[in-house]
């Protein structure tokens, strides 16, 4: 045997199976390329994240206009009836309160933060102008409720407890007693964090130093089961509350609370990853969007059927992919959906996010 001869033929070996491996992985990575999104296609749209839609603006186009009320301030009837000058005088302040949060945003944003009702001072700072918080009571509060609880009864009556609640659900605005004293009052007012409870900031700032009408114990709930809760025990005399989950407690308790003023106009807007804009409700034929459950949903649902789309047929509403505001804002910024209904602050907070991942890395 030819030492040399038979050396060489292995290697000749090694080269044939280097090469059919070689054609192999060649062959494998065709299909692969050929599923693969051209991405140097100059005509292709450059992925991006805008907020496209102010909800606000497209519910005011098909219904009464400031009839998206989204939040509001509630009391126990009880409470009401042994205190009416105690609630005429805590109205007055949070009035006050509300207005000093749109005209003096900066310092207001950072008395939300001392408060516990948000996290970020920048962020309320930039949200507050997008949250449409107002105060809104008396003959304009009975109207643009009545509004949007018949249009959310109409879309899912159990949404607010499958009645339209009697007119002793609205407070009729009063001017306290000047010679009353109120100052050995206590009141327990429970708020949320984020949008319904920007407005209480400068109010709870006042009652901390002292400068407050009234006694205030101030509680901070990130649930609304929890603030429902404690208007049902007793453990609050007044709260803010999504305006759905107001008239769903006038139902469940016969009537015992009622609302006394609007604090929310609206703080819905459509979000977008694709790029491509989107101008109209109506653009979103042939979409899915991502919507957290509950009152958004609600909301959404009858800007389609108003923009004449068929939900679940032109439109898909996904509710149950991304249930909460936090879970579909973190699927927003990472990019993980193309199109989703957001309210504020959470559209600031996703939009801060998308701009830091897509920052140029030092």
């Amino acid at each position: 045997i030819n030492p040399k001869r038979t050396k060489k033929g292995m290697m000749n070996m090694k080269k044939l199976k280097l090469f059919t491996l070689m054609m192999a992985l060649l062959l494998l990575a065709l299909p692969l390329a050929a599923c693969k999104p051209e991405t140097n296609d100059p005509e292709a749209p450059e992925r991006k994240l805008t907020v496209d839609l102010d909800l606000t603006a497209e519910w005011n186009k098909v219904t009464t206009e400031n009839s998206l009320v989204q939040g509001c301030v509630v009391v126990r009837k009880e409470f009401l009836a042994e205190n009416p000058d105690a609630v005429a005088a805590f109205l007055n302040a949070y009035e006050a309160s509300i207005a000093f949060l749109n005209e003096s945003t900066d310092e207001a944003a950072q008395m939300v933060v001392d408060a516990g009702i948000f996290s970020s001072a920048p962020v309320v700072k930039k949200a507050v102008p997008k949250s449409n918080v107002r105060y809104v009571e008396g003959e304009a509060m009975k109207t643009a409720m009545q509004n949007y609880l018949s249009i959310l009864h109409s879309i899912n009556p159990a949404s607010i407890g499958n009645a339209m609640p009697g007119d002793d659900f609205y407070y009729t605005p009063v001017e306290p007693n000047a010679s009353a004293d109120l100052s050995g009052v206590k009141v327990k007012v429970y708020t949320l964090n984020g949008t319904t409870g920007f407005g209480m900031a400068k109010l709870m700032k006042d009652a901390a130093e002292g400068n407050a009408a009234l006694d205030y114990t101030f509680t901070v709930k990130t649930d609304a089961a929890d603030v429902l809760a404690a208007l049902i025990n007793g453990d609050a005399d007044i709260a803010a509350l999504p305006t759905n989950a107001a008239a769903n407690l006038y139902n469940k308790t016969g009537g015992k609370v009622a609302i006394l003023a609007v604090n929310t106009l609206g703080c819905l807007y459509l979000m977008n990853n694709t790029g491509v804009a989107v101008t109209s409700i109506a653009d979103l034929k042939g979409k899915t969007v991502y919507v957290p459950a509950q009152n958004p949903t609600f909301i959404f649902t009858y800007l389609c059927r108003q923009n004449d789309l068929v939900v679940g047929e032109d439109v898909i509403i996904d509710s149950t992919t991304y249930s909460t505001p936090a879970l579909l804002r973190d699927a927003v910024a990472a990019g993980e959906v193309d199109y989703a209904v957001l309210p504020e602050p959470m559209v600031t907070i996703a939009q801060n996010a998308a701009a830091q991942a897509n920052a140029p890395q030092k």
